[in-house]
Protein backbone atom coordinates (compact mmCIF):
# COMPACT_ATOMS: atom_id res chain seq x y z
CA UNK A 1 0.00 0.00 0.00
CA UNK A 2 1.05 3.44 -0.89
CA UNK A 3 1.04 5.22 2.48
CA UNK A 4 0.24 8.85 0.34
CA UNK A 5 -2.52 7.25 -1.93
CA UNK A 6 -4.08 6.30 1.29
CA UNK A 7 -3.83 9.33 3.14
CA UNK A 8 -4.85 11.08 0.56
CA UNK A 9 -7.67 8.71 -0.94
CA UNK A 10 -9.57 7.82 2.14
CA UNK A 11 -12.92 9.48 2.72
CA UNK A 12 -15.71 9.20 4.93
CA UNK A 13 -18.30 6.83 3.20
CA UNK A 14 -22.23 6.78 3.60
CA UNK A 15 -23.05 4.35 0.91
CA UNK A 16 -21.81 0.59 1.10
CA UNK A 17 -22.74 -2.59 -1.03
CA UNK A 18 -24.17 -5.20 0.74
CA UNK A 19 -21.22 -7.71 0.44
CA UNK A 20 -19.77 -9.42 3.40
CA UNK A 21 -16.03 -8.45 4.60
CA UNK A 22 -13.89 -11.75 5.33
CA UNK A 23 -12.89 -12.72 8.45
CA UNK A 24 -9.03 -12.33 7.25
CA UNK A 25 -9.89 -8.76 6.04
CA UNK A 26 -11.35 -8.14 9.24
CA UNK A 27 -9.09 -9.75 11.35
CA UNK A 28 -6.16 -7.67 9.54
CA UNK A 29 -8.39 -4.64 10.04
CA UNK A 30 -8.19 -5.03 13.69
CA UNK A 31 -4.86 -5.74 14.43
CA UNK A 32 -4.11 -2.86 12.63
CA UNK A 33 -5.94 -0.93 15.26
CA UNK A 34 -4.50 -3.01 17.93
CA UNK A 35 -0.84 -2.03 16.48
CA UNK A 36 -1.61 1.94 16.99
CA UNK A 37 0.65 4.00 19.24
CA UNK A 38 -1.10 4.35 23.01
CA UNK A 39 -0.07 5.96 26.07
CA UNK A 40 2.37 3.83 28.01
CA UNK A 41 1.65 0.90 25.60
CA UNK A 42 -0.99 -0.01 28.10
CA UNK A 43 -2.94 -0.89 25.08
CA UNK A 44 -5.98 -0.38 26.57
CA UNK A 45 -8.14 0.26 23.43
CA UNK A 46 -11.52 -2.58 23.25
CA UNK A 47 -13.00 -3.14 20.08
CA UNK A 48 -16.27 -4.58 19.16
CA UNK A 49 -17.13 -5.77 16.41
CA UNK A 50 -21.30 -5.25 15.58
CA UNK A 51 -22.75 -7.26 12.53
CA UNK A 52 -25.95 -8.00 13.90
CA UNK A 53 -28.46 -6.03 12.14
CA UNK A 54 -30.44 -5.42 15.65
CA UNK A 55 -27.62 -4.35 17.27
CA UNK A 56 -26.51 -1.99 14.25
CA UNK A 57 -29.77 -0.36 14.29
CA UNK A 58 -29.55 0.19 17.82
CA UNK A 59 -26.73 1.72 17.62
CA UNK A 60 -27.40 3.91 14.56
CA UNK A 61 -30.33 5.30 16.82
CA UNK A 62 -27.89 5.48 19.04
CA UNK A 63 -25.72 7.80 16.63
CA UNK A 64 -28.72 10.40 15.86
CA UNK A 65 -30.34 8.36 13.47
CA UNK A 66 -28.14 8.54 10.81
CA UNK A 67 -29.80 5.76 8.98
CA UNK A 68 -27.04 5.68 6.07
CA UNK A 69 -24.88 3.50 8.51
CA UNK A 70 -27.14 0.69 8.35
CA UNK A 71 -26.10 0.12 4.77
CA UNK A 72 -22.55 -0.44 6.66
CA UNK A 73 -22.27 -4.70 7.27
CA UNK A 74 -20.29 -4.04 9.86
CA UNK A 75 -19.56 -1.10 12.81
CA UNK A 76 -16.88 -1.16 14.91
CA UNK A 77 -16.87 0.44 18.00
CA UNK A 78 -13.54 1.63 19.57
CA UNK A 79 -13.96 1.82 23.41
CA UNK A 80 -11.15 2.36 26.46
CA UNK A 81 -10.48 0.89 29.48
CA UNK A 82 -10.19 4.09 31.72
CA UNK A 83 -9.40 2.18 34.82
CA UNK A 84 -6.19 0.55 33.05
CA UNK A 85 -5.30 3.88 32.15
CA UNK A 86 -5.79 5.61 35.23
CA UNK A 87 -3.67 3.71 37.43
CA UNK A 88 -0.70 5.14 35.78
CA UNK A 89 -2.05 8.33 34.54
CA UNK A 90 -4.65 9.45 37.25
CA UNK A 91 -4.31 12.91 35.82
CA UNK A 92 -4.82 12.44 32.34
CA UNK A 93 -6.32 9.20 31.52
CA UNK A 94 -9.09 10.62 29.80
CA UNK A 95 -7.06 12.68 27.19
CA UNK A 96 -4.83 9.28 26.45
CA UNK A 97 -8.29 7.27 26.12
CA UNK A 98 -9.19 9.87 23.78
CA UNK A 99 -6.32 9.73 22.00
CA UNK A 100 -5.60 6.04 21.70
CA UNK A 101 -8.87 4.86 20.38
CA UNK A 102 -8.41 8.08 17.64
CA UNK A 103 -5.07 6.62 16.35
CA UNK A 104 -6.33 2.84 16.46
CA UNK A 105 -9.31 4.40 14.47
CA UNK A 106 -7.10 5.84 12.02
CA UNK A 107 -5.00 2.63 11.42
CA UNK A 108 -8.05 0.62 11.30
CA UNK A 109 -9.10 2.89 8.21
CA UNK A 110 -5.81 2.74 6.65
CA UNK A 111 -5.66 -1.05 6.77
CA UNK A 112 -9.55 -1.17 5.38
CA UNK A 113 -8.60 1.16 3.08
CA UNK A 114 -5.59 -1.06 1.73
CA UNK A 115 -8.02 -3.95 1.05
CA UNK A 116 -10.99 -1.43 -0.82
CA UNK A 117 -12.40 -1.08 2.20
CA UNK A 118 -14.44 2.08 2.61
CA UNK A 119 -15.45 3.54 6.35
CA UNK A 120 -16.47 6.34 7.99
CA UNK A 121 -15.88 7.53 11.60
CA UNK A 122 -18.52 8.29 13.69
CA UNK A 123 -18.43 10.81 16.88
CA UNK A 124 -21.40 11.61 16.95
CA UNK A 125 -23.61 9.17 19.42
CA UNK A 126 -25.29 9.45 22.89
CA UNK A 127 -22.54 7.37 24.86
CA UNK A 128 -25.07 6.40 27.74
CA UNK A 129 -27.27 4.91 25.17
CA UNK A 130 -24.10 3.18 23.47
CA UNK A 131 -22.87 1.59 26.74
CA UNK A 132 -26.25 0.11 27.46
CA UNK A 133 -26.65 -1.37 23.89
CA UNK A 134 -23.34 -3.11 24.26
CA UNK A 135 -23.41 -3.79 28.01
CA UNK A 136 -20.19 -1.83 28.76
CA UNK A 137 -19.02 -2.24 31.91
CA UNK A 138 -18.46 1.18 33.88
CA UNK A 139 -14.95 1.43 33.30
CA UNK A 140 -15.60 0.77 29.73
CA UNK A 141 -15.99 4.03 27.17
CA UNK A 142 -17.00 4.06 24.22
CA UNK A 143 -15.56 6.79 22.28
CA UNK A 144 -16.12 6.27 18.17
CA UNK A 145 -17.82 3.65 15.45
CA UNK A 146 -16.74 3.26 12.48
CA UNK A 147 -18.60 1.82 10.27
CA UNK A 148 -17.04 -0.58 7.46
CA UNK A 149 -18.00 -2.00 3.63
CA UNK A 150 -17.47 -1.85 0.18
CA UNK A 151 -18.66 0.92 -1.95
CA UNK A 152 -18.64 2.41 -5.14
CA UNK A 153 -19.06 5.39 -3.72
CA UNK A 154 -15.72 8.27 -4.68
CA UNK A 155 -14.22 10.54 -3.05
CA UNK A 156 -16.16 14.39 -3.76
CA UNK A 157 -14.45 16.40 -0.77
CA UNK A 158 -11.25 18.66 -1.04
CA UNK A 159 -9.28 19.88 2.12
CA UNK A 160 -7.83 23.02 2.63
CA UNK A 161 -4.33 24.32 1.54
CA UNK A 162 -1.30 23.65 3.83
CA UNK A 163 -0.95 27.12 4.19
CA UNK A 164 -4.52 27.79 5.84
CA UNK A 165 -3.44 25.43 8.83
CA UNK A 166 0.44 25.84 9.36
CA UNK A 167 2.11 28.12 11.85
CA UNK A 168 5.66 28.27 12.70
CA UNK A 169 7.14 28.33 15.99
CA UNK A 170 4.02 30.38 17.30
CA UNK A 171 0.68 30.68 16.45
CA UNK A 172 0.67 34.13 15.72
CA UNK A 173 3.14 35.87 14.27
Amino acid sequence: MNVRNAINGRFSCRTYKNKKISDKYLNRILEAGMNAPNAGNLQACKFIVIDKNEKKEDITKAALDQRWMMQAPLFVVICSDLKKLEKYYPDRHKLYAIQDTSLAAENIMMMAFSFDIKSCFISAFDEETVRRILRLPDHINPYCIITLGYSNEKKSTKRNSLNYSLKINSYQS
